[in-house]
């Protein structure tokens, strides 16, 4: 064994969203703290946990980007003793999606101190605790800076700063898409499925088949979680183990 734990960085499918412990009252939701050991356990990464006899750490959020899992990942960086003896998932997320960092955010019950972050994924919800002027500068920077341009240097610059990293400090790491587009840079080591999205993979799927692997806001069931799951083995045990 190459590692003692695994660590996950991504966005709502990393984390989970939309699995539900059946046995909760009615109107309970998939991001509520007594769901947490449900999701935690039926998401990819605990089910990974389980298969390798490790414990895992999830640091996905939803509406997460592809800059507030860096920020993330900076920050479990300075916190972890041992990070050489961790296993770093990376599930890359769209790179239309922009975050900022707020130094005053208040947090509700249960957020980790590494949360400090508003995502444009919020903009279009009801989600009256964001700040208005980070409404403002949010959907500002969206309107001046949305060109494909802007789009891949994101990718490019997350794919290979989360590989830098790895290759520098010797730490096992995978990076996969899970609604990023295909592959447009070099080869990249840490990279799996270059031309492969889960995202994609779910909606390409016939209609009486995605209904067992797909919850109605389109994240993986708990049988879609064990699908990532049993792809994401194949790769860890010929790059990793």
């Amino acid at each position: 064994m190459k590692f003692k734990k695994i660590v996950g960085f991504g966005d709502s499918w990393m984390y989970g969203d939309e699995l539900l412990d059946p046995n909760l009252v009615q109107g309970s939701n998939s991001c509520d703290s007594q769901n947490e050991p449900y999701r935690l356990k039926y998401c990819f990464l605990g089910q990974l946990g389980e298969h390798y006899g490790v414990p895992t750490e999830n640091y996905g959020f939803p509406g997460s980007s592809l800059q507030s899992m860096l920020w993330t990942f900076q920050w479990w960086l300075n916190n972890e003793p041992n990070p050489l003896d961790c296993l770093v998932l990376v599930g890359l997320t769209n790179s239309e999606r922009i975050s900022h960092y707020d130094p005053n955010r208040k947090h509700r019950p249960g957020n980790q101190p590494w949360n400090n972050f508003v995502h444009s994924t919020w903009l279009d919800i009801d989600n009256s605790d964001i700040p208005n002027d980070f409404v403002i500068m949010a959907k500002q920077h969206l309107v001046l800076t949305t060109c494909p341009e802007f789009f891949l240097l994101n990718y490019q610059q997350s794919v290979l700063m989360f590989d830098g990293i790895a290759a520098r400090r010797n730490i096992p790491m995978i990076q996969f898409h899970i609604r990023a587009g295909k592959c447009l840079m070099p080869h990249c080591p840490t990279l799996v499925f270059p031309d492969f999205s889960f995202f994609e993979f779910f909606q390409g799927m016939p209609n009486d088949q995605k209904k067992q692997m797909i919850k109605p806001k389109r994240h993986p069931t708990e049988v879609g979680h064990t699908l990532i799951r049993d792809r994401l083995i194949s790769q860890i045990d010929s790059c990793i183990m």
